[in-house]
């Protein structure tokens, strides 16, 4: 029985940082309409980031971390502008390309330089495990559900709380209308891909002491994605419940079931949820481009 609510708190752990990539799926889709498949790439890139800060340039830990986090999000924001900006115009499938090249370039950057191994990252939290209420955890793993709430919470008080998030947001719902009342679209626009890709950063940077830093760690990205979708592609809080309700499906199936199957459960649960809710659990009207 104690076996049960460890493999839960694993799965949300688990669910957690699908939560985050899967939130910027999301705000970059409702903003400008455009499937980001370089989001794992960047959340590769926050924990290349961060190694190479700590390790090779001998910063300190924290130093380290904020570095990443903020050249990620820059990084997320020159890509915009050079790149998916003059695109603005073309068709939807040529603008996914456009990602799926991205991330291939960042790939194969980062194996030139790093080769196909790379290391682990030391962790935020400790790795000691304790005893709470019966069930065995680590501060690591509580600390990555509480980053990752504390992140929700802090966006959903910035986007209802600050004019920039405002702005933010009234561009995501509706571009014409925000244009129309003197919002800067474009800047908004970089200014959500920079905030996209620094949440993919944190979310590699807490993945990193779980598992080797390769350039190929960037396809867990893409539970991000399949999280939103569960949840309903189109809404925040979807994001979130989506990515953790993925992670607990997972863990269920690979620990009850076989390690091999829980991709396979994962997948047959998201087709059955979209054969009974097309727009996911959360979500509320059809996708289109705006």
């Amino acid at each position: 029985m104690i076996l049960f609510p460890q493999v839960i708190i694993s799965g949300i752990t688990l669910g957690s940082l699908y939560a985050l990539v899967g939130i910027g799926f999301v705000i970059i889709y409702k903003a400008t309409g455009v499937l980001n498949f370089a989001q794992g790439e960047m959340m590769m890139l926050g924990a290349i980031f961060a190694l190479l800060f700590h390790f090779d340039f001998g910063m300190g830990y924290i130093l380290a971390v904020l570095l990443a986090i903020i050249l990620a999000g820059i990084l997320g924001i020159l890509l915009e502008v050079i790149i998916y900006r003059p695109l603005f115009n073309a068709p939807e499938t040529t603008v996914i390309l456009a990602t799926v090249a991205v991330a291939q370039i960042m790939r194969a950057t980062v194996r030139i330089f790093r080769g196909q191994e790379v290391s682990q990252f030391p962790p935020l939290f400790p790795l000691t495990p304790f005893t709470l209420a019966g069930v065995t955890v680590t501060p690591l793993g509580l600390g990555i559900i509480a980053t990752s709430l504390l992140l929700v919470v802090s966006l959903a008080a910035f986007f209802s709380k600050t004019w920039l998030g405002k702005g933010m947001k009234a561009t995501s719902e509706n571009r014409m209308a925000a244009s129309i009342v003197g919002i800067h679209v474009p800047l908004n626009f970089a200014l959500i891909w920079g905030l996209s890709s620094a949440l993919a950063a944190v979310a590699g940077i807490l993945l990193a002491p779980l598992i080797i830093i390769t350039p190929d760690m960037g396809s867990i990205g893409i539970k991000g994605f399949i999280g939103a979708i569960l949840g309903g592609f189109k809404s925040i809080p979807g994001a979130v419940f989506g990515g953790i309700i993925l992670g607990v499906i997972e863990n269920l199936g690979g620990v009850y079931l076989d390690s091999s199957m829980k991709d396979v459960i994962a997948f047959i649960i998201l087709l059955i949820v979209l054969a009974i809710r097309p727009d996911g659990l959360f979500g509320r009207g059809e996708w289109r481009r705006a």
